[in-house]
């Protein structure tokens, strides 16, 4: 693929690991920062790769629904890591834009981070 194009946004939320055998099995909360990007190998209308807006509304559409929420309520699971995280922003991107391959969820400024890609 010729053409990658990546947004960003970022949530606070939280959530446990109650299977840890660390400090991760309590609540605790992150500001999680989500990057997802599209691929194509053409250029679109007006030599667009990827429709910028409609990628970050995507984004901005799904953290919302997660921003300031206890995520293991939301999800109904015992145990939420940021690899679930990622596998659900990739899922529900996907809905509306399907060039998305790549989701990449950080937590703690980025000293932890996951991808999940297509």
């Amino acid at each position: 693929m010729r053409y990658r194009v990546c947004v960003a946004d970022v949530f606070s939320a939280a959530h446990s690991i109650r299977s840890h055998d660390g400090v991760g099995r309590y609540i605790h909360g992150h500001d999680f920062r989500v990057r997802a990007c599209a691929r194509t190998d053409v250029l679109g209308a007006g030599n667009i790769a990827v429709d910028l807006k409609a990628l970050e509304e995507a984004l901005k559409d799904i953290t919302g629904r997660l921003d300031h929420k206890y995520l293991n309520e939301v999800f109904g699971v015992e145990d939420l890591s940021a690899e679930y995280i990622a596998e659900y922003v990739l899922s529900e991107l996907r809905k509306t834009v399907r060039s998305v391959f790549l989701v990449e969820v950080c937590s703690n400024e980025g000293r932890y981070c996951v991808e999940v890609s297509e």
